[in-house]
């Protein structure tokens, strides 16, 4: 170790000095910016205005009940929106404020694009939540952001418009606008902002820069008329975000009766139908604006004289009436106290308005009618009895248990809750312990008070379970009662006494009725007057059929009108007309729902519901049978012995019927015939233990309980039934034939089950049908060819009980036929019997054929009538003007063929466009004639009252040569002619009441001698009142030699009401020589009830070539009834002989690469060779081998080598 090393340390006394103490500088900005909102409050003039504490920032009032200002510095104007309001000074602009809080960085500008050419300007607004930076000493001062906004006018480049910058400290949210400009523009602007310094992204900057907003400038002075306004303007320093401002005062005014209160809500006097306006939220009065109001309601359309208003004005009465409102005081029934923020749907708007006082809209008779579920003015308005309802029929219905609703969740807007919406429940206890619990939810549009959201569920709840319907109908009556009327239905039948009928004759008070009735003095005679409307008086007296009612009707019944008899112990069921419809017959068909009138007293007060009774019918339940008891006998029929079971009973008091079940050894109830006699047998039982049980129906069809009997053992017929004698089946083109046959005893099956399984297992095999006694036979068909069934059979008797299968095990097996003659046989059947094959023969006939329907007739009938048309016209004489002519005869003049249009008078000459009609042309000399002729014929004709109307025309050319002088007749020389050509064109169009064609015919004629060449064309369209059918044939043919070629393809679609449907395409080809015709066809279509599509081939040789290696091969060929393959590949096949002249191999390859499976057919050798973990084996004509792996032979049988 060497010696130590010295270290000299230096310093120095630090004095009494402090370090320095971070200094924050105070904030130098402020946000100065000022909100000015013009708020559109609503349509039309409305009736109050708002004060500071009615109008609320984010639900805050401006001024609270104390007095206090929450906001100070607000500035406020209104106007009430009336026509000749003035504009609100300080908004010199409309003005539209969208909120963004975007963050504005360095190296990604802020743009956004503004397509609304009409704005003068666009004001941005920038905010910075905190803007300071500290040094490395702590010290905390202010920043300088610069940045800039660009314009960019129709698509062009950016035009730098504006460079700022902020410049100063602020630990608050601090933001500023700047207005800019915009320049005229056609399809709009883009504005861009940028921020020029950088971001630095470090904690001791604060230098966050937001995009808060811009507004959209419109410069202008607008008064709004119509529109009340609210203008608030505020310091943007009181608000982070606009505030959302809401308003409560006293909206529009309505028109309103001139006799009525709204404040009040009452009415004086006499109301003369004459309309004031003034504020109302009574919802009839609001539902008669929106139907009247032209400027945003219906009143473009419908004027005030449309609108059923004095029915409203029963409806208003009824909304204004004061009700408990569960605190101990009263309020209106019905309010309407809503904001409609958006368009609607004025059906759908004027039906939830409709809602708000439990009513209904619906246009009728001229008018816009309301209705509402209230007290009427009338008890009824029409009655109907089955006297008066065709065949006497009323068909009663309800809902389902499932719908029956028991509670209602009520949402509704709760002034308490800033008008947000709240949930109040109603339950109705009765209903839940009958029901259970089943809650619905209802929305009380324009309700803010929870107890008339109570009451609206409990109208909804027990309206959803008063809801018998009725439904009927009646002749002219019918346009009577409207929906909504109140129409009492009496019922006889319901009843169960006379309670309606018609009226035998009436003086007076006194109203003879035309049946026998149970009147007593105190009940009601409600009679239908001959005005149309029903009245209903106190009976007095009662003599007989004559009743004395206590005050006259005021219109004197006549003979013949309807009558209905409402007492206190047999009420008449009153119904609410829901609907009137007009039947195809002429009858009216009314559908109708149950109407109680004490429910709107318990609706409204709690009162207790009153049930009128509606029938005397008694509803107890038939008493079941005293006792059920079985007995046992037995018969001998046809030799057999049969055991028979007997059911009987007591009879009931009351009963008409009865329904009777038995079983035995417990299995299945098994239901008799309902009969009204008091026992039953069942015959041919069998062995075992049988109950019964019995219950008693009523003349109504109630039921009673079931009465059961005693257990019971029957010996019966002894065992099951048998197995079946045979079961055997037999091979079918595409299916399987089955037949059984039946032993001696078993008359008395009922039914035989066939059962059957791909596999020979009975345990997994499924049941295939069940035939009836004595049905001993079935055909399975459209089974794949091939396929192997098993089957199995056992009998089941009348009793339902079981027999044994038969085989007991192995299944009988059968099999679709594999017989390749039999499907030839089959396949020939079907397509000669199918559309499409005969088709292809009849069509391939008519190539060659001229009989009825062929191609050749059809060709020649058109030939000739253009022979005799040209005949005609080559016949025509030479104008000659001191002659008439009459419509239709054909001149010459000038080398110019002329027709006839109507009657010419002399000197009338061609070509005058009114009496001639310019046919063609036309040139001829001794041995040559060259024609050009077209005709058009309309006409319009009725035959036996049909009228038919036709449109045709015609177009020929024609050449012909010939070597005669021509002498004679023009007509007759033509037929001279050696050598011809033509072309014609013919198109025709009829249409009739139940038919409409159309047709077009072209023929390419060339004959020289007896050598010709034809191509015709034939297409067309038929539609009549049973099907439509369109058809396009082609022939081409060429004669020479007393040889014929030709070749046709025809194309035809039918569709039809009996639903026969085809589309058929045949190619047909065939020559003639001598009297030997070769034909040769194809034919593709879709037809039959099973719309089965074919491919049809008619030809000698069949054959498919393939090219693509560059040399033609066939591989696959049908000739002479054989098929060649060049290579197959086949995934099952059944082949009933098999002639083989090559070598079978296997696919399957041994390790030495050999087949598996080898046989020379023509050398008669056989090799199989396998081969396993330990060696390998050889089969072959010489013996069995065995060999080692190594392939040495280890064993030996047969010729050792």
């Amino acid at each position: 170790m060497g010696a130590a090393e010295q270290i000299e340390i230096y310093g120095e006394k630090g004095g009494n000095s402090k370090p320095k103490s971070p200094v924050e500088a105070s904030n130098s900005l402020r946000s100065t910016n000022l909100a000015k909102l013009l708020i559109a409050v609503g349509e039309g003039e409305f009736d109050s205005v708002p004060t500071d504490y009615y109008i609320y920032l984010d639900n805050t009032p401006i001024r609270d009940a104390s007095g206090n200002y929450n906001f100070p510095n607000v500035k406020w104007d209104w106007r009430s929106g009336s026509v000749d309001q003035t504009y609100i000074p300080g908004i010199p602009s409309v003005e539209s404020e969208t909120s963004l809080n975007i963050e504005l960085r360095s190296d990604s500008p802020w743009v956004r694009s503004i397509t609304n050419t009409q704005l003068s300007a666009v004001r941005m607004r920038f905010a910075w939540p905190a803007l300071q930076r500290s040094d490395d000493q702590g010290n905390v001062g202010g920043y300088r952001i610069e940045y800039a906004i660009d314009v960019a006018t129709d698509g062009g480049a950016y035009q730098q418009v504006l460079v700022d910058a902020v410049d100063g400290k602020t630990t608050t949210r601090y933001e500023r606008s700047r207005r800019i400009d915009l320049p005229t523009a056609t399809t709009g602007w883009q504005i861009r902002v940028r921020r020029l310094t950088p971001n630095q992204n470090s904690n001791k900057v604060a230098d966050t820069m937001l995009v808060a907003g811009y507004t959209e400038v419109i410069d202008a002075k607008l008064r709004y008329p119509n529109t009340a306004l609210l203008y608030i303007e505020f310091d943007a320093e009181q608000f982070t975000n606009i505030p959302a401002v809401t308003v409560k005062c006293k909206a529009r005014r309505w028109m309103v009766p001139s006799n009525y209160d709204p404040i009040q809500r009452t009415y004086t006097g006499t109301w003369d139908g004459s309309m004031k306006s003034a504020w109302t939220n009574n919802p009839a009065w609001i539902t008669y604006g929106i139907c009247t109001e032209d400027r945003f309601g219906l009143g473009k359309r419908i004027k005030p004289f449309m609108v059923d208003k004095w029915e409203l004005y029963r409806i208003a009465q009824y909304c204004d009436q004061l009700v408990p409102n569960g605190l101990g005081g009263q309020e209106p029934r019905f309010l309407c106290d809503m904001n409609l923020q958006g368009k609607a749907d004025a059906w759908s708007l004027l039906r939830d308005i409709s809602a708000i006082y439990r009513g209904m809209t619906y246009w009728a008779q001229g008018q816009l009618v309301m209705q509402a579920d209230m007290p009427r003015a009338q008890d009824f308005d029409y009655v109907f009895t089955r006297a008066n309802v065709i065949e006497g029929k009323f068909s009663y219905g309800s809902a389902s248990a499932k719908t029956r609703y028991t509670r209602a969740l009520v949402s509704y807007d709760n002034p308490a809750n800033n008008y947000d919406t709240d949930v109040i429940p109603f339950a109705d206890l009765d209903l839940q312990r009958r029901y259970g619990d089943r809650p619905t939810e209802l929305s009380a549009i324009g309700c803010t008070r929870a107890s008339e959201a109570q009451r609206r569920g409990k109208w909804a709840i027990l309206s959803n379970n008063q809801d018998r319907t009725v439904s009927f109908k009646t002749g002219m009556e019918g346009v009577i009662p409207l929906p909504g009327h109140i129409i009492p239905v009496a019922d006889s039948l319901l009843a169960g006494r006379e309670v309606g009928g018609r009226i035998s004759s009436a003086a007076g008070r006194v109203v003879t009725l035309d049946r026998d009735t149970q009147a007593k003095a105190g009940d009601r005679l409600i009679i239908n007057l001959p005005g149309g409307r029903a009245e209903g008086r106190t009976v007095q007296s009662v003599n007989g059929r004559a009743v004395t009612v206590t005050v006259a009707y005021s219109e004197p019944p006549t003979a013949q009108l309807q009558w209905a008899l409402d007492a206190d112990d047999l009420a008449i069921p009153l119904y609410r007309v829901l609907r009137t419809k007009r039947t195809t017959e002429g009858d009216f068909e009314i559908s109708a729902l149950q109407f109680e009138p004490s429910k709107f007293a318990h609706i409204d007060t709690g009162a207790r519901l009153e049930e009128r009774p509606i029938s005397v019918i008694p509803i107890t339940v038939v008493p079941a049978p005293a006792s059920v008891s079985l007995t046992s006998t037995s018969s001998v029929v046809q030799g057999l012995a049969v055991a028979t079971m007997t059911i009987s009973w007591p009879a009931v008091d009351g009963a008409v019927g009865y329904d009777v079940e038995w079983r035995k050894d417990s299995g299945n109830w098994i239901k008799l015939q309902r009969t009204g006699m008091t026992n039953v047998d069942v015959v041919g039982i069998y062995a075992g233990a049988y109950v019964a049980r019995v219950r008693a129906v009523s003349a109504y069809d109630i039921t009673s309980i079931w009465r059961a009997s005693m257990l019971s053992n029957f010996k019966g017929k002894e065992g099951l039934p048998p197995a079946v004698a045979f079961l055997r089946t037999s091979s079918k083109v595409y299916g399987i034939g089955i037949e059984w046959g039946f032993p001696a005893g078993a008359e008395d099956t009922q039914r035989t089950e066939l059962w059957n399984n791909k596999t020979n297992d009975l345990a997994t095999a499924v049941k295939l049908a069940d035939f009836a006694y004595p049905q001993a036979n079935h055909e399975m068909q459209n089974v794949v060819p091939g396929t192997s069934l098993f089957f199995w059979a056992r009998l089941v008797d009348r009793t339902g009980n079981v027999g044994p299968w038969f085989p007991a095990v192995n299944g009988v097996n059968g099999q679709v036929s594999i017989d390749q003659a039999e499907y030839e046989q089959y396949f020939l059947g079907k397509i000669q019997e199918s559309a499409l094959g005969q088709k292809l023969l009849e069509e391939i006939g008519k190539i060659s054929g001229d009989g009825e329907g062929s191609v050749n007739e059809r060709l020649e009938q058109a030939k000739q009538e253009l022979q005799d048309l040209i005949s005609e016209i080559t016949d025509a004489m030479a104008y000659d003007p001191a002659k008439p002519y009459g419509k239709g005869e054909v001149v010459r003049l000038d080398g110019r063929l002329f027709s006839a249009i109507k009657a010419v008078p002399v000197g009338t000459a061609p070509p005058n466009a009114e009496f001639w009609y310019d046919m063609g042309t036309i040139a001829e000399t001794t041995n040559a004639m060259a024609l050009q002729i077209q005709q058009h014929s309309t006409k319009i004709e009725t035959i036996d009252g049909m009228v038919t109307a036709q449109a045709s025309t015609m177009q020929a050319l024609q050449a012909a040569w010939r070597e005669d002088d021509g002498t004679g007749a023009m007509s007759e020389a033509l037929k001279a002619y050696q050598n011809t050509a033509s072309i014609v064109t013919s198109e025709k169009v009829i249409a009739e009441e139940k038919l409409a064609s159309a047709t077009r015919f072209t023929s390419l004629d060339a004959a020289v001698g007896r050598n010709a060449a034809n191509l015709s064309t034939l297409e067309s369209a038929v539609a009549t009142d049973k099907e439509a059918t369109a058809q396009r044939i082609e022939t081409i043919s060429a004669t020479a030699n007393n040889a014929t070629a030709k070749a046709e393809t025809a194309s035809t679609a039918v569709s039809g009401l009996n639903g026969k449907v085809s589309a058929l395409t045949t190619i047909k080809t065939s020559t003639t020589v001598g009297n030997r015709t070769v034909m040769a066809g194809l034919a593709i279509g879709v037809e039959g009830e099973q719309q089965e599509s074919h491919i049809l081939a008619f030809a000698q040789r069949f054959a498919i070539l393939d090219e693509v290696s560059g040399q033609m091969i066939a591989p696959f060929v049908v000739q002479g009834g054989q098929v060649f393959m060049n290579t197959a590949i086949i995934s099952q096949a059944f082949i009933k002989e098999l002639v083989l002249g090559m070598t079978l191999r296997s696919a399957a390859l041994n390790s030495q690469g050999l087949p598996l499976l080898e046989i020379n057919i023509p050398a008669g050798t056989f090799t199989l060779r396998g081969q396993s973990s330990t060696g390998y084996t050889l089969l072959n004509n010489n013996g069995i081998y065995v060999y080692d792996l190594n392939y040495i032979e280890r064993a030996a049988l047969g010729k050792i080598t």
